[in-house]
C-alpha cells in the first residue's frame, strides 16, 4: 500500500489566506487524523503556537508581525518571538525598564500570567519583592535587578499639594547613586537614611538592596535624621578662611 504524501503548498494556501489555523482545521487541509502528521509538516515550514488559549492556534513564521516586545495578536490569538507564555514572561521581566507587578504584565501578554510568573519565581528565574501592598517582579541577574528598582522607585514619586514646596525626590536619589563613591561612611549611611525616609514602609530594604548597604546602617542613619541625633561638625580646608592683618612695623 502506498505511502500517504501530504500537500505543503496546500498547507501553505490555507496560512495564507486565514493567517492563524487550529489543530482540526489544519488535519482537514492535510487529510489526516494524526497530529503528529501536521507537526511534521508545520516544522517543515517553521511555525509559531499562541502562548494563549494553551496554543490552540498556529501560524507560520513568515506571516508573523512581532512588535518592539517580541508580541503579535491576530484576532483573539497571541504568539511570541519567546514561544511559551512562560518563557515570554520571563523575557519581559528581563527586559523591562522598572519590572512589572502583576497587573501590568497582563495588560501587556493580554491574558493572565499569575501562574506564569509563580513558576518563574519558583525557579528563580525572576526575582519577587513586595512593593506598597504589591508583588512586583524584576530580573534575577542583581545588577539589572537594581536598576529596574531604582526606577520603580523613581516612577512611584508623588509630588503632594499640600506640602508646600515640591521637591523632586527622584533627583537626590540619582544624585545620590552619582555621589556614593565619593562619601565617606557617616555620609553614605545618612543619604540611605534620608532615602528610607522618601520611600517611606519598607524602605530600609529597598534602600539596602539598591544601594549594597547592611539594613541596620540605613535604618541607623534614618534614627538619626529622624531624632537630629547628630553632631555637626564644622570642616575648614587648612589656611582657609579670613586671614589675619599684618602690622607694618611703620605703624607702631
Amino acid at each position: 500500500m502506498r505511502t500517504p504524501t501530504y500537500s505543503l503548498d496546500s498547507l501553505r494556501s490555507f496560512f495564507k489566506s486565514n493567517i492563524i489555523a487550529t489543530m482540526k482545521q489544519l488535519k482537514a487541509v492535510l487529510g489526516t487524523a494524526v497530529d503528529m502528521t501536521v507537526y511534521r509538516k508545520l516544522r517543515q515550514l517553521s511555525y509559531h503556537s499562541s502562548y494563549s488559549h494553551h496554543g490552540k492556534y498556529y501560524t507560520l513564521s513568515e506571516l508573523a508581525r512581532f512588535n518592539r516586545l517580541g508580541l503579535w495578536k491576530h484576532d483573539e490569538a497571541r504568539f511570541s518571538k519567546y514561544g511559551t507564555l512562560i518563557n515570554t514572561a520571563h523575557a519581559l521581566v528581563g527586559l523591562a525598564q522598572k519590572g512589572y507587578s502583576l497587573s501590568e504584565l497582563r495588560q501587556v501578554v493580554g491574558c493572565d500570567v499569575k501562574e506564569a510568573l509563580l513558576s518563574l519565581v519558583r525557579q528563580q528565574r525572576i526575582h519577587r519583592e513586595s512593593i506598597e501592598g504589591q508583588y512586583v517582579y524584576f530580573a534575577a541577574s542583581e545588577p539589572i535587578q537594581r536598576k529596574q528598582q531604582l526606577a520603580r522607585l523613581k516612577g512611584q514619586v508623588r509630588l503632594s499639594r499640600a506640602e508646600g514646596p515640591e521637591i523632586l525626590a527622584h533627583e537626590v536619589r540619582a544624585a545620590i547613586l552619582l555621589f556614593m563613591s565619593l562619601l565617606d561612611e557617616k555620609q553614605r549611611r545618612l543619604y540611605a537614611g534620608l532615602e528610607s525616609l522618601r520611600v517611606g514602609r519598607g524602605g530600609d530594604a529597598q534602600i539596602a538592596r539598591l544601594l549594597d548597604l547592611d539594613m541596620h546602617t540605613v535604618a541607623k542613619g534614618r534614627h538619626q535624621l529622624q531624632d537630629r541625633d547628630l553632631q555637626i561638625e564644622r570642616v575648614r580646608r587648612k589656611g582657609a578662611g579670613r586671614h589675619g592683618i599684618k602690622k607694618n612695623p611703620s605703624d607702631h
